[in-house]
């Protein structure tokens, strides 16, 4: 049996520090397992440029994470190197090396149904940036769960953050003013700088505002009322993408290969019927 040599880099262009950690930690356990170094970089608010990390003769593999892996220019220039790969949410083109996803189209349909089961119809939603094409598929589940039920998306309930705290609150003090009485917030940032922005215009949650999240990072259980969110496996995925990129550097994998990592549906508290008009 090949043993696999080198070093795998991971490559993130990400500010949340918890959702890098966690890729890290996955992937860094699978990189140990398979005798190979991991060697992770963060090119966000850097002038670094992802192709400049890829000319070291001792990579083996690359991992690309969102919004990387649907960056069409950095994949070109990992394939004009031969290095395989693996990408961890991706968006596009599914046939272009190791795809490790999970349905976030599903999940945010899934958390959003919460809402609307328990009788909101004034549900918004603050979504992520367009330049990350999960944010994409997180409204789109969201606009479904509102369809399945007949509700009609009204665009004064739509507002677009940037991922951080203090994006939500801006994003949600926008949004409260269109008096709606639940909210998908599609990260967990965003989530707490929208009850943030709820508790600064003297409303009491949940029982003036439900509210459901996006990733479960640790912040989620230390809000109050704990928020009720959608899980992403994030230590699993990264895991699961090294030890696919391992087993093709060492000869035995494939390529190109596709594997989903199921989310959880994590119901805590922040979710009560609407108050009667």
């Amino acid at each position: 049996m090949t043993t696999p040599s080198g070093r795998i880099l991971m490559l993130f262009d990400n500010m949340n520090r918890d959702y890098v950690s966690r890729l890290h930690s996955g992937a860094s356990r699978e990189a140990g397992a398979a005798g190979l170094q991991l060697q992770m970089e963060n090119i966000h608010a850097t002038d670094r440029k992802a192709e400049s990390l890829l000319d070291d003769p001792a990579i083996a593999g690359v991992i690309l994470t969102a919004p990387l892996c649907d960056d069409r220019h950095v994949m070109l220039q990992v394939e004009k190197r031969e290095l395989p790969f693996a990408r961890i949410a991706s968006m596009l083109n599914p046939d272009r090396g190791i795809n490790v996803a999970m349905d976030e189209y599903d999940a945010a349909r899934s958390v959003t149904a919460l809402l609307l089961e328990a009788g909101h119809r004034r549900v918004g939603i603050i979504r992520g940036p367009r330049s990350h094409l999960s944010s994409m598929r997180r409204y789109n589940g969201f606009t479904a769960a509102l369809g399945s039920k007949g509700v009609k998306l009204d665009p004064s309930l739509v507002a677009e953050g940037d991922y951080t705290r203090v994006g939500g609150a801006e994003a949600g003090a926008k949004l409260l003013t269109a008096r709606p009485t639940a909210i998908f917030a599609s990260n967990d940032a965003m989530a707490a700088g929208l009850a943030d922005a709820a508790r600064k215009a003297g409303l009491s949650l949940p029982r003036d505002l439900s509210i459901v999240r996006f990733d479960d990072d640790p912040i989620a259980k230390s809000m109050h009322p704990p928020l009720t969110s959608v899980r992403q496996q994030l230590e699993e995925m990264g895991a699961a993408a090294c030890k696919l990129l391992a087993e093709r550097v060492a000869g035995r994998g494939a390529g190109k290969a596709h594997t989903d990592v199921p989310f959880a549906l994590v119901e805590r508290a922040s979710i009560v019927p609407p108050a009667a008009s």
